[in-house]
């Protein structure tokens, strides 16, 4: 169950739709009416371009010794991540394509003794018996914006090894800080849809889902970085065990 920040706009879709309003040019695809370069005059324009669509999560099994990992892979058109609430058109960071996951450790009797949520360039974990959960189903929630997956609503300060130096001074020098925020708003249930390394076909593409990634500071836009590539190609799917175990319980 995702819980989305009440000023959300953007649940998690299908990659179908992104794909069918993007071009594909320099090993990425790009929306072609879109520009993240925009930032928040942006939302808009992404909105439209993503026709409305049921909420879904892409999801894959791993075995390893009796263990089962699974992983749900959530993705968005577009991300927005300001450090405000309302988000600010001062302070920003954006890039098209975002994918976040939930993995699920069972044992080898396939009970579930861990959860792991993803946020930008790392996550965290949280034994099974204390994540919230409805019925069977874990509720994590997506910070606005960025998507990054929380296990309760709050304000929380990012890794500061997410960005770069040069960013971080930045920020300091205006006395901003670098949190996400989630809160309680709308709840899904996203439709689970099963996915191979290749499988659609989608999964198999080696390029960006999207156009660069953009900063912005009052009177700047900097852009840094391709946007995020696919699922088979982040190290959590090619170590399903060890990359959520790695990362700091909470």
């Amino acid at each position: 169950v995702v819980v989305l920040h009440p000023a959300e706009r953007a649940a998690p879709t299908n990659v179908e739709g992104f794909l069918a309003d993007a071009e594909l040019s320099g090993g990425r695809y790009d929306v072609r009416a879109c520009s993240a370069r925009d930032g928040l005059a942006a939302l808009q324009c992404y909105d439209d371009a993503d026709e409305p669509a049921p909420p879904v999560v892409y999801g894959a099994a791993f075995r390893s010794g009796g263990r089962v990992a699974l992983q749900y892979w959530l993705f968005h058109a577009f991300d927005i991540w300001s450090p405000f609430v309302p988000q600010s058109p001062d302070y920003w960071k954006a890039h098209e394509g975002d994918w976040e996951a939930v993995t699920v450790l069972l044992d080898a009797g396939g009970r579930p003794v861990e959860a792991a949520t993803s946020r930008h360039c790392g996550g965290a974990r949280r034994a099974w018996a204390k994540v919230e959960r409805r019925g069977a189903r874990p509720v994590v929630y997506s910070a606005l914006g960025s998507h990054a997956l929380y296990f309760r609503p709050g304000r929380y300060a990012q890794e500061r090894r997410c960005w770069p130096k040069e960013a971080l001074a930045v920020f300091e020098a205006y006395g901003v800080a670098v949190v996400d925020h989630a809160a309680r708003g709308r709840a899904l249930a996203p439709r689970v849809v099963p996915v191979t390394r290749t499988s659609p076909a989608w999964m198999r593409f080696t390029g960006s889902f999207g156009e660069s990634q953009f900063l912005h500071f009052p009177q700047a836009t900097f852009a840094y970085g391709a946007g995020p590539r696919g699922p088979a190609f982040h190290d959590l799917w090619r170590r399903p065990f060890a990359v959520p175990r790695g990362w700091p319980a909470g």
